[in-house]
């Protein structure tokens, strides 16, 4: 896919389109295998602290997996935007036509000796810098996608254990992200296979200073 973006302007515009998160997915369309080697770059190429490694990721194409994972991401709900009735329902984000899961992983040797030379609680300064590197890395990913053309939708609501289950992994799950084509037929918001169209919640203000 092409670029869909390619000035000032239109890059301050896919910063804020990535912000929105997708709830519906067209699966008769498969990301190209070029497009999700960027992404692929996105997420392990983004800076981390000294350039250690804080988590690892799972690239999930595969339906059946997607499905079973998607089934364990029930959250607190939703009230319906029309109905206004709460309604319990799963993260349709990971339905998405790619399905990234970001791992946490055991820090290395070379990291502890790091740490234990500045005498700091190895554990907590590792969780620290793991959240911060996740979270970069995240962000690389929405951006790069929404560049190429894509919707994404992050997941924090989960059953940890079942996901960990599901693929096999020694590792937690630490966030979800659905990347793909949206289904143009459909409002964003809403639910992939239940139809609740979850309300809209405006961008909180982020104040910024300046010293110059």
């Amino acid at each position: 896919m092409e670029l869909a973006y390619n000035s000032r302007e239109e890059m301050v515009k896919a910063i804020i389109k990535s912000q929105h998160s997708q709830r519906n997915w067209d699966l008769s369309r498969q990301i190209p295998e070029d497009d999700i080697k960027i992404l692929e770059a996105a997420v392990t190429q983004c800076p981390s602290k000294q350039n250690f490694a804080f988590y690892k990721t799972t690239f999930i194409t595969n339906r059946s997996i997607i499905e079973k994972i998607h089934e364990k991401s029930t959250g607190l709900g939703y009230v319906d935007a029309e109905t206004q009735q709460r309604v319990e329902c799963t993260n349709p984000q990971t339905l998405a036509n790619l399905l990234v899961v970001f791992e946490e992983i055991t820090p290395s040797a070379y990291f502890d000796k790091h740490h234990a030379l500045r005498n700091n609680n190895s554990k907590s300064v590792f969780e620290r810098d793991r959240d911060t590197a996740v979270g970069i890395a995240v962000g690389y990913m929405n951006v790069v996608a929404t560049m190429l053309g894509y919707e994404t939708g992050c997941c924090a609501c989960y059953d940890q254990e079942a996901i960990q289950e599901i693929l096999g992994s020694e590792n937690k799950p630490v966030l979800l992200m659905g990347v793909g084509y949206k289904d143009p037929n459909r409002q964003r918001r809403e639910h992939h296979t239940l139809g609740v169209k979850i309300p809209r919640r405006p961008k909180e203000e982020i104040k910024v200073d300046y010293i110059v």
